[in-house]
């Protein structure tokens, strides 16, 4: 019987080990999620129309990213916001990028678009690179950067209402002088 428990607790203790293990691998695939104030990560990606996107070619613009997926209901809610902001502010220097993720289907995609009248430019962040470099937690999340690149306001999730803070700090970003950095 002695045996028997020396038996068990082997692959229970290995067991434990490898859990910690997993979880630490796992954690250190990603990274800490993008705090205000910090230099937006770079990425490079191809929208679902197939044009190259990098970042840092968006300077001197007020970038909105936007990480969604195809199953995500608050997602699906915030996309008409964002469109309007798109219409309404792209001549005044903003730049909305939505980064699908979640491995969807590039159809998928499109049909979501078409549901929800996006025109801004999208793409799919394959294996979620792109959401390991910001910390993503949740979808959505929406990333304010502002003409320096800066990160002015990371938020993760969406529930009506939210979008007046998010807007706010857009329009700030807006109304200063490109040059200007960060002015909220």
């Amino acid at each position: 019987m002695k045996h028997l428990r020396a038996f068990v607790a082997v692959p229970a203790a290995l067991v434990l080990v490898m859990a910690a293990l997993t979880a630490a691998i796992a954690t250190a695939a990603y990274a800490d999620p993008v705090k205000e104030n910090a230099t937006a990560p770079e990425f490079t990606a191809r929208t679902i129309d197939g044009r190259p996107m990098r970042l840092s070619s968006l300077r001197g613009r007020v970038v909105l990213l936007d990480f969604g997926a195809v199953n995500c209901p608050p997602c699906r809610l915030e996309m008409p916001i964002l469109e309007s902001w798109h219409r309404k502010y792209r001549g005044r220097g903003l730049v909305v990028v939505g980064l699908m993720e979640m491995n969807p289907a590039v159809r998928d995609v499109r049909k979501m678009l078409r549901a929800r009248g996006v025109t801004y430019p999208v793409a799919i962040d394959t294996r979620e690179i792109i959401g390991k470099r910001y910390g993503l937690v949740a979808h959505p999340t929406t990333i304010l950067i502002g003409r320096d690149g800066t990160v002015i306001k990371a938020e993760t999730g969406y529930v009506r209402g939210d979008e007046k803070a998010i807007e706010s700090a857009l329009l700030a970003l807006l109304e200063s002088k490109p040059g200007a950095g960060q002015q909220r």
